[in-house]
């Protein structure tokens, strides 16, 4: 039980006569009254990354430092999970154990045990906790990389197994003693992949959550494992009052007595429509606020944008359709996406606006399905460099006409002669790196860069055939589809 994170130390005269109140010295003088230990106690649950581990953990330490000033402090850390493919603890555990405990929390504790290590502060604890913990993540490692739609595992090197772990083993690694499930604590549980297979999850232990039938059917079906886990957390939360059903009262009744506070009141859960489960879950999850489901302009990108990230990042759960809490998913990353201004295809990784003729489009789904292509790098480059220089050029015309710099002329004239150089270069090598004809199963018009794989060089109309069979219905090819009928050029003879 994780319900009261601090609790009186017991009495314990052999392991920490510091921490009884009314200790007598040895010498047998009077003593003054001294405080009791507080033992802080947190147990880093398989669903909690870095960023909630490390702010529940601020938060326990400034309630006792608020409650008990000047009490000896005892932290305890057990850790559920966040094991890596050899067995040690991952990083986001090992950050916590090595880095946030010693490196931050260490000063205003007397004692850490963690299942690594258990440390005694040598200097006299401090009593000045920040009002504020702020954690910065300049690398993105803990945040969901929002310009990118792929897999992304807890760890980089899952086990390849085949068939699906047992039960017991899963519950082994999520730190259970018994299959229970891990939102409502109750029985029977089903094996819920985190990342589902056909996003790309494997059958490694760690890819793998007991809950029961109710909770299954409602978690996400994301490609992001990390977001998986969240709601685990957020459910916790939302059901937590659902782990006391069917407990003995004579057992709540004791703990309450010793302290731990149990709730076994939840919140009310209204019965919704499938859009009102979605829109409860971005309130309540995602924090969003009425502005964000305002209509206009911006809710129709913010629809364009969502559907990309349903067909790019989410599934089905057994042929179901698409839940309220995978749809909340993928409008809070539909959000993010349109706020950081990552739109598909118009921009690259790094933001930058690229040509839209046909060299480039062909070049970008070439580097989005193949990323080694060097050929396809190198066209979407060179369009960059053009659009570059053209924007500068603007930019510079603008200013000579608004402030009327003549000495301007000259830097102008030298970008606009930049852009000839520019454009010229990426023409020779579209015409160098890209091949043209004619795809010899419908006559229509492909290309490629290259060594890849031909394309056709329009979007295929809605009927059957090789262009239909070429394209996906966003326009872009995807080679992890078996076609029966593949664009190639007109066969050649000798």
């Amino acid at each position: 039980m994780n319900d009261n994170p601090q609790k009186p130390i017991p009495d314990r005269r052999s392991a920490r006569d510091e921490t009884t109140q009314g200790a007598a010295p040895r010498d047998g003088s009077p003593a003054e009254a001294t405080p009791k230990g507080i033992a802080l106690y947190h147990d880093m649950r398989v669903e909690e990354d870095f960023t909630k581990c490390a702010t529940r953990l601020f938060s326990v330490l400034q309630q006792a430092a608020a409650t008990c000033p000047g009490a000896p402090r005892y932290l305890y850390l057990d850790v559920q999970g966040h094991r890596n493919a050899a067995g040690g603890y991952d990083t986001d555990a090992i950050e916590i154990i090595n880095e946030f405990l010693l490196g931050f929390l260490s000063p205003y504790l007397t004692e850490i045990s963690t299942p690594l290590y258990r440390a005694k502060n040598p200097r006299p604890q401090r009593e000045d906790v920040p009002d504020f913990l702020q954690i910065g993540d300049p690398d993105r490692e803990h945040a969901y990389d929002h310009r990118e739609l792929s897999v992304r595992n807890r760890d980089s090197t899952p086990d390849r197994r085949r068939s699906r772990p047992p039960v017991q083993a899963i519950a082994d690694y999520l730190g259970i003693d018994e299959p229970i499930c891990l939102i409502c604590w109750q029985t029977p549980v089903e094996r819920a992949h985190v990342v589902p297979e056909s996003l790309g999850g494997s059958n490694d232990v760690r890819n793998f959550a007991l809950l029961c039938r109710q909770h299954h059917r409602e978690a996400p079906d994301v490609a992001d494992a990390e977001a998986f886990w969240s709601w685990v957390d957020y459910a916790c939360a939302r059901d937590g009052h659902m782990k006391w059903k069917g407990v003995d009262p004579e057992l709540l009744a004791d703990a309450e007595r010793i302290g731990l506070r149990v709730d076994t009141a939840g919140p009310v859960r209204k019965s919704l429509h499938h859009f009102g489960h979605v829109r409860d879950e971005l309130v309540r999850h995602y924090g969003w606020s009425p502005d964000d489901f305002a209509g206009g302009d911006h809710w129709g990108a913010l629809m364009e944008e969502f559907h990309t990230v349903m067909e790019a990042a989410t599934g089905t759960h057994f042929n179901v359709a698409k839940k309220a809490s995978t749809e909340a998913w993928a409008f809070e990353v539909a959000r993010k996406r349109l706020r950081d201004g990552v739109t598909e295809p118009e921009a690259d990784e790094k933001g930058a606006p690229v040509s839209s003729g046909l060299s480039v489009q062909l070049a970008e789904r070439t580097v989005r399905k193949s990323p080694n292509s060097g050929s396809a790098r190198s066209l979407v480059d060179a369009a960059r460099r053009v659009d570059i220089a053209t924007e500068a050029a603007v930019l510079v015309r603008d200013l000579i006409s608004s402030t009327g710099i003549s000495s301007a002329e000259e830097v102008l004239r030298g970008m606009e002669e930049e852009v000839v150089d520019r454009t010229a270069q990426f023409e020779r090598l579209a015409d160098e790196l890209m091949g043209h004809t004619v795809c010899r199963h419908c006559g229509h018009a492909i290309a490629r860069v290259g060594e890849a794989s031909w394309r056709h060089s329009a979007a295929a109309p809605m009927s059957r055939g090789c262009r239909a069979a070429s394209f996906d219905r966003d326009g872009t090819w995807d080679d992890s589809l078996d076609r029966a009928w593949k664009a190639s050029p007109p066969k050649g003879y000798r």
